[in-house]
């Protein structure tokens, strides 16, 4: 069959391209042949949501600082993400640009071929088809057939991100250069290259060849090059609120002071609006007079909401007050970066919304205002906070980073970042790849008391500490601060006594909680749990859940849920504690596995980390209480 290039045009999801298609990303095509992803084509017709670019570039270069740390905790002095823009760079920023991808551009490769005579069996690196001219796969040099012959499957691959295919020999011993491969064995370790001449056997072997590998261990893996290690994509999903006013108050000088002087309690929702919206006001001498009165006479709730509307914030004062909290200077990137993250819930808040008191107020008849009356109780119950509702339209954007060899993270390979040209004509940058979409979904806070109950409860914090920090929310970002969510990503529970333990618990229960109340949806809501996603907001203590824009299509149906069955849907949460691998799991994985917790790739957004039964349920030694213990 002559290779034609019509075959290379995929028209697919855009997510499913992100996930599976990548630039570097080899896959099996519908043409019958193996191919791989050169590049992605810039979509000139794109008219979805906007996108707010500095936000998506801030946080891939957090990723990317993430990842660095996390590798030089592991091996001190490396840099495992060697060919992104360094971290010193003050305008490393503009070296990213944010591409939504519309075309997809592919090659056939690897080119090596095995001949299917099975007298035969030669292995060789054929030339590159001519579009329309040449016959793929090409007849057999040695032996003439050219029925059946297919591409070698397997491939070699190194930790700095080179991939090569696996060419035969040039010669053996005895200067011969023709070679089958002896793959019946079940390792590749006991793979033999034979020599078709004289039979003498060679080791199936590579070494990189990449000039910028910092690894002394030049060996290269092999792998099937549709095995999930061979190309690891890496990526963010994240929350895009793109509105002008938004877009307003973060171009504000004040913006971080105030989002994160609101954050702490320093000032009032109607104060933060007023500072990054840039009004002042003139206030009346008589309004001046009934503050200082209301003071005088204890009505200090009066007095500081009289004060909220009419009086001026002192920025410098601000500035100070918000710095000796956090212990950060309010014009550092680490403060812009924070401010970014608290602001994200907030604005997702502002979104439109549908909740439990709009519902109670709406109902159809009685059986319903009934249902919905229940729902606080319910909510509570299960230590999920009242004001749990839809969001109709999360703006969700999934960013491509890059992606890793032979291993899921920074202790086993490099971040390899995708290079190029956004467009002809443009310099070559680091390019991240967007794919933005809108979603209906719930969103759950969870509360805060309880969570407070379940540290204390667990000795992971003091209520002492709690208090003094001015509760858990705080608290939270006092422990996280600049540090980029450090203390998130660690892969393993940290050793009693580190400072990164209580964080890495409390996100543990969010994740798990998330996980859980998605596997209860994805009964109840029609949709099955790959068609779902989790969105988590760790510095808020809540968690979205909404449709990942897989095969399944259900318009309302997360509404439908909220209307209908919201209160089934937390109970099934709450009462389903086994798994179908019991005892064994929820005693030797800490109720953690494909068989419980665990959910598809396409589903989780931390890669199932630090989930247990044991956050919700308790120990079964009963040394850790469970956030559902009745006793909380």
């Amino acid at each position: 069959m002559a290779f034609n290039p019509r075959n290379d045009d995929m028209a697919r999801d855009r997510g499913q391209v992100l996930y599976r298609y990548r630039p570097g990303q080899t896959f099996d095509h519908r043409g019958g042949y193996t191919a791989q992803v050169v590049q992605f084509g810039r979509d000139e017709e794109f008219d979805g949501p906007s996108l707010d670019r500095e936000h998506l570039v801030q946080e891939a270069m957090r990723f990317v600082r993430r990842w660095r740390a996390a590798g030089r905790a592991f091996a001190a002095g490396s840099d495992r993400a060697p060919e992104f823009p360094g971290d010193e760079d003050r305008l490393a920023d503009r070296h990213y640009e944010v591409v939504v991808p519309g075309k997809v551009f592919c090659r056939i490769w690897p080119r090596v071929v095995r001949c299917a005579s099975g007298r035969c069996g030669h292995v060789w690196s054929a030339s590159d088809p001519r579009p329309g001219t040449d016959d793929w796969p090409p007849a057999c040099p040695a032996c003439g057939n050219a029925v059946g012959n297919r591409q070698l499957q397997f491939v070699f691959a190194h930790r700095c991100g080179e991939m090569s295919p696996m060419y035969p020999p040039s010669k053996c011993p005895r200067g011969h250069t023709r070679f089958r491969l002896d793959d019946r064995a079940s390792r590749f370790r006991d793979f033999r290259w034979e020599c078709m001449t004289c039979g003498f056997p060679l080791g199936v072997q590579w070494s990189c060849s990449n000039s910028s590998c910092s690894y002394p261990d030049k060996f290269m893996h092999p792998l099937l090059h549709t095995a999930g290690t061979a190309h690891v994509g890496q990526g963010l999903t994240l929350v895009n609120v793109t509105t002008t006013e938004e877009a307003t108050r973060q171009s504000n000088p004040l913006y971080t002071a105030s989002v994160l002087g609101w954050w702490l309690g320093e000032i009032t929702e109607e104060e933060f609006r007023r500072l990054t919206d840039g009004h002042t006001v003139d206030v009346p001498d008589e309004v001046v007079e009934s503050i200082r009165v209301m003071e005088e006479a204890g009505l200090h709730d009066q007095a500081r909401a009289l004060r909220a509307r009419f009086m001026p914030v002192e920025v410098d004062h601000l500035k100070e007050r918000v710095g000796k909290a956090l212990g950060l200077d309010t014009e550092s990137d680490d403060a812009r970066g924070l401010a970014a993250e608290l602001h994200t819930y907030r604005r997702v808040l502002n979104l439109e919304r549908l909740g439990v008191p709009r519902l109670q107020r709406e109902a159809r008849n009685a059986e319903r205002r009934a249902l919905y009356e229940r729902y606080p109780e319910v909510l509570a119950a299960a230590g999920l906070g009242r004001d749990t509702c839809l969001v109709s339209d999360l703006p969700i954007t999934y960013l491509a980073i890059g992606y890793s060899r032979t291993g899921f993270s920074p202790e086993e390979a490099d971040l390899v970042p995708y290079r190029g040209r956004a467009s002809r004509g443009t310099p070559e940058k680091t390019l991240l790849y967007a794919h933005p979409t809108q979603a209906e979904a719930l969103l759950f806070p969870v509360d805060r008391e309880r969570v407070s109950r379940w540290l204390v409860r667990n000795e992971l914090v003091s209520r002492r500490t709690l208090d003094d920090a001015g509760g858990v929310g705080q608290w939270l970002v006092h422990q996280l601060g600049p540090s980029d969510g450090k203390a998130l990503s660690h892969e393993t529970r940290p050793a009693p006594g580190h400072p990164d333990l209580p964080v890495h618990e409390l996100f543990g229960l969010l994740h798990s909680l998330s996980h859980q109340l998605l596997r209860a949806l994805a009964v109840d809501s029609g949709y099955s749990e790959t068609s779902l996603s989790e969105y988590l907001f760790p510095y808020d203590l809540a968690f979205a859940i909404y449709p990942n824009g897989g095969s399944e299509f259900s318009l309302g149906a997360m509404r439908t849920v909220l209307e209908q069955n919201l209160d089934a849907v937390v109970s099934r949460a709450v009462d389903n504690d086994s798994c179908l691998y019991d005892p064994n799991c929820m005693i030797t994985n800490e109720g953690a596995d494909h068989g419980c917790l665990q959910l598809p790739e396409t589903a989780c957004q931390s890669w199932n980390r630090n989930l247990s039964r044991w956050h919700l349920f308790g120990s079964p030694d009963g040394s850790k209480v469970g956030y559902w213990d009745p006793t909380l």
